[in-house]
């Protein structure tokens, strides 16, 4: 995704489609932005004047004009539409010739995926998509080519303890999480993000696998290499690169383990040096 938006000038337009409060970090970027949700929270929307603005809508049925958009963002959002087939469509329209799309998805069938919906009683999940699926449904629901894939590895995120406000939009299933003491909470995670790793870079599994992100668009372009980062912040839910985190003396051994300090918000994780071909 970064690899899109940091190319976006000034006077170009990237949709955030079902933006909640916004999917990633607007002030890092210079290009206008449209968030667009079914429901909008305005206390909790970010402003920056007329660069960034919101509104409400469905995916389904976006209210802007044919070719009008530089770029679209369904990040971490497709495999909540009730309709992805109509959205392909809209998102189809509204972007202009050299217009760009990217999606991350979970793996439906994946152990992340059911731990999710598991705890979380489906947690708004209305569709499971494989690779293949959402390649498909693409190809045939709009004029646009793959351009680039990543796998994407999951930080366990959701199972953090929840603040207080959160905890009020939880189910009654996923309401355990709030009332496991901190300490507990962060263990729990902790062991969790490390065992998946381990056994897969044991077994070749993906039991730490998120999903998949993919760039679209209708040209050929040059857009810097995706990574697949095999260590993700529990906290944050960011990737951190392994010789990144080696050359920058970001970890550490502690009860013989090895931790690394996150690139982006400083928590301690457990490092798992990655598998071949993964960063």
């Amino acid at each position: 995704m970064d690899n899109i938006l940091r190319t976006l000038t000034e006077s170009q337009i990237a949709v955030d489609l079902g933006c909640g409060s916004g999917s990633f970090g607007y002030r890092s970027y210079r290009c206008q932005i449209l968030g667009i949700d079914v429901a909008l929270d305005a206390s909790a929307l970010y402003r920056d004047g007329r660069r960034i603005q919101y509104v409400q809508s469905t995916a389904a049925q976006i209210p802007l004009a044919t070719g009008s958009v530089d770029a679209v963002i369904c990040n971490h959002t497709f495999e909540h539409f009730p309709d992805p087939l109509q959205t392909c469509v809209e998102i189809n329209r509204i972007l202009n010739s050299r217009g760009i799309l990217w999606i991350a998805i979970p793996d439906g069938y994946s152990f992340d995926d059911a731990l999710y919906r598991r705890i979380f009683s489906g947690g708004g999940h209305v569709n499971r998509f494989t690779f293949s699926r959402l390649v498909e449904d693409i190809h045939i629901h709009t004029d646009l080519k793959l351009v680039q894939s990543v796998t994407l590895f999951s930080g366990f995120v959701y199972l953090k303890k929840p603040t207080p406000e959160q905890v009020r939009h939880f189910p009654k299933s996923a309401r355990f999480l709030y009332d496991m003491p901190e300490r507990l909470n962060w263990v729990g995670i902790m062991a969790i993000n490390t065992l998946t790793r381990v056994i897969d870079k044991i077994f070749g599994s993906r039991f730490s696998q998120y999903g998949w992100g993919f760039v679209f668009a209708r040209t050929k372009m040059q857009l810097d290499p995706l990574l697949s980062y095999f260590n993700v912040c529990w906290k944050c839910g960011c990737g951190n690169p392994a010789q990144h985190l080696k050359s920058a003396g970001r970890i550490t051994r502690s009860l013989g383990l090895r931790f690394y300090s996150c690139s982006n918000c400083q928590t301690q994780n457990v490092f798992i040096n990655p598998p071949q071909g993964l960063s």
